[in-house]
């Protein structure tokens, strides 16, 4: 039977565009969140296929400004972890008001903020019937693995503190031997999962000056796909992820199923 994950505060706020200098008119471009754990997300809000009703001429151009404004955003949240202090890197790009709230899906908060603060959001204009839940790689891995070897579970979705950083470090799996973190990357959401990439990839490295006894000799980001041959974008992202890993002394393994990397983390974990 899979645990039921624990709700974790939450803090997030949209990302507003003036199109206009001076004019009243806000557009939501994005919702930018960040949780207690440490995890953060910010989610692009206008469907990409809108963008030629809502912009016409200057499609490119908005699109090519969000994409910088997001980027800007992600890096202040892995680094600073938290929404204040903020910076937009253009002018006419404010952040909304700071919004609580309390989650066990970091992706789904900011999915639920976005159809609730724009109706540019993609989702929110598809019928309900052809909304298709998000998987939930994790929960899926844990109640695989627990059919196998119940102490395997022990050692998932482990926090520890590295060196002189407040937030501990989080990792997918964590043993003696083996130390991953497991990143998802689709079509949709493939150039905020670099970001996330890097976060794990830095957990990893930072392992092997962690004041402990036992330092995992194999360390490595799995990078999970829901398709067996990912598309270019997304290749790209992991092809990209993989170079930065090789520097750090960090493997990187693509996996299709949350059953592949249940069967990975099995084979290389030290517990017995």
């Amino acid at each position: 039977m899979t645990q039921q994950r624990e709700t974790i505060p939450t803090q997030w706020a949209s990302v507003l565009l003036q199109p206009i200098p001076g004019a009243d008119e806000r557009i939501v471009i994005a919702i930018a969140a960040i949780n207690d754990e440490g995890e953060a997300r910010c989610l692009r809000t206008i469907d990409p296929a809108n963008m030629n009703a809502i912009f016409r001429d200057e499609r490119k151009y908005v699109s090519d400004l969000i994409a910088f404004v997001t980027d800007s955003l992600d890096t202040h949240l892995i680094h600073a972890r938290c929404l204040d202090n903020w910076q937009p890197p253009v002018e006419g790009v404010f952040l909304g008001t700071h919004q609580r709230g309390k989650s066990a899906d970091i992706d789904e908060l900011v999915r639920r903020a976005a159809s609730l603060s724009t109706v540019f959001y993609g989702d929110c204009l598809q019928p309900q019937s052809a909304t298709v839940k998000p998987r939930r790689w994790m929960e899926e891995i844990s109640s695989i693995l627990a059919t196998r070897d119940k102490r395997l579970c022990s050692h998932l979705d482990v926090r520890v503190p590295l060196g002189c950083h407040d937030a501990p470090a989080r990792f997918s799996f964590l043993d003696s031997g083996f130390a991953a973190n497991l990143v998802t990357f689709s079509k949709s959401n493939w150039k905020s999962r670099v970001e996330a990439a890097r976060a794990g990839l830095w957990s990893l490295s930072m392992l092997a000056d962690a004041p402990y006894i036992f330092r995992p000799e194999r360390k490595e980001l799995l990078a999970g796909t829901d398709i067996d041959k990912p598309d270019a974008k997304v290749q790209e992202a992991i092809d990209e992820i993989t170079d930065e890993a090789s520097r750090r002394d960090v493997l990187v393994t693509t996996l299709s199923t949350p059953e592949a990397v249940a069967d990975h983390i099995a084979r290389h974990a030290s517990v017995r």
